[in-house]
């Protein structure tokens, strides 16, 4: 299946669920709104779960992972908590609604990237106690944009970016 058709299905998927929320969100209506057979929309992922995990990660790609070695870890770090803070709705549905996909593992997968590049920068890699850190750390900032996102008074993102960047900087000093 392209890359195309999948990212087509995803942004509809997406669309979907904030207009519908998660639950109304179904394979056939996608088809119907995609104009696309079943089998179309199977060859590319399993369920609707599937594809949750699919599209989070491609986000996280692209925001994450694929700016790597283009800017600032702090800036992609912003731009990071700025997607989650701007598509509010479509995260909160994803977050209280299904179980299946575990995203706040997803989120901290892809930010263990982010700070693998910034502990390879300062030669802190191979250090095992600065691994672990960093992972607890990573689970720790995507637990704190989780409850931002369902909290039902959510402080301004550029909050959580300035208490993330505290937090890694204070974790990696040398």
């Amino acid at each position: 299946m392209s890359y195309i058709l999948q990212k087509k299905i995803a942004n509809t998927f997406r669309e979907q669920i904030m207009k519908k929320g998660f639950n109304h969100v179904s394979v056939s209506s996608l088809m119907r709104i995609l104009d696309i057979r079943r089998q179309t929309f199977y060859d590319s992922f399993q369920d609707k779960y599937d594809l949750l995990e699919w599209q989070l990660n491609d986000t996280l790609e692209e925001t994450i992972d694929n700016n790597i070695d283009y800017l600032h870890w702090k800036e992609i770090l912003k731009l990071f908590i700025y997607e989650i803070d701007a598509h509010k709705r479509y995260y909160y549905e994803c977050l209280t609604v299904q179980t299946e996909v575990n995203v706040a593992d997803i989120f901290a997968t892809h930010l263990v990237v982010l700070l693998a590049h910034v502990l390879e920068r300062q030669e802190l890699i191979s250090n095992k106690k600065a691994q672990d850190n960093m992972w607890l750390l990573c689970l720790g900032i995507s637990t704190t944009i989780i409850h931002n996102v369902t909290t039902p008074n959510p402080v301004d993102y550029e909050l959580i970016v300035k208490q993330a960047i505290n937090a890694i900087e204070y974790s990696f000093e040398s």
